[in-house]
């Protein structure tokens, strides 16, 4: 079962690129989020939840920026629990004048539940790179790839969307991400569909 949790922990782990062209003023977001989809499939076995989520960023230099996130998920049929929480620091450049590409290093760490064994904590990385191109001046989508490590459980993570720019400040967006990881030969597959809101500064 630990095995189990630490690969599951493992879902929050993506990147959130959100384009920092997005509002010609800002320099960071934040956002809150809804999960109204979460599925695991582990083992021939599949299970699906809910969750919410709060992630930010912030440039701090030229091309250099800080990221954060805080996510809880809980699986309606293993009544499996977990918490992530997650920072790391990034360089974006770009490419053109609505198109970037960014990459970007994370410490992660797991707080995982089960009413079948005891909660466990554990702590790994992340690395990430991805694309952000501005479609029209409000609306802008988004896609990485990123590789993840905790204990012994590794593999890829995918994620694309898109974000609509209500205003100066506000935006709303939806993305859906993909994680791909293996633990002492297991395959575990996980899907995240997050819904949400964010506020430019």
């Amino acid at each position: 079962m630990k095995g189990t949790i630490s690969a599951v922990s493992l879902l929050g782990a993506s990147l959130f690129s959100v384009p920092a062209f997005a509002a010609a003023d800002s320099i960071g977001h934040i956002d809150g989020y809804y999960i109204p989809s979460a599925d695991i499939e582990l083992g021939g076995g599949e299970d699906d939840g809910d969750g919410f989520g709060v992630k930010g960023r912030a440039q701090f230099a030229d091309q250099l920026f800080l990221t954060g996130e805080y996510q809880a998920v809980e699986y309606d049929d293993s009544e499996l629990e977990f918490d992530q929480l997650r920072g790391g620091v990034g360089f974006f450049a770009p490419l053109s004048a609505d198109v970037q590409w960014n990459v970007r290093g994370e410490i992660v760490r797991f707080e995982t539940d089960s009413p079948f064994s005891d909660s466990d904590d554990e702590t790994g990385f992340g690395v990430h790179g991805g694309l952000e191109a501005l479609l029209t001046p409000r609306f802008s989508v988004h896609g990485s790839i990123g590789y993840l490590s905790v204990d012994d459980t590794d593999g890829p993570e995918f994620l694309v969307g898109g974000r609509f720019l209500a205003s100066q400040n506000i935006s709303v967006f939806a993305d859906y991400r993909l994680s791909r990881f293996e633990d002492d030969d297991t395959d575990i597959d996980v899907d995240d569909i997050r819904v949400g809101a964010g506020f430019h500064f």
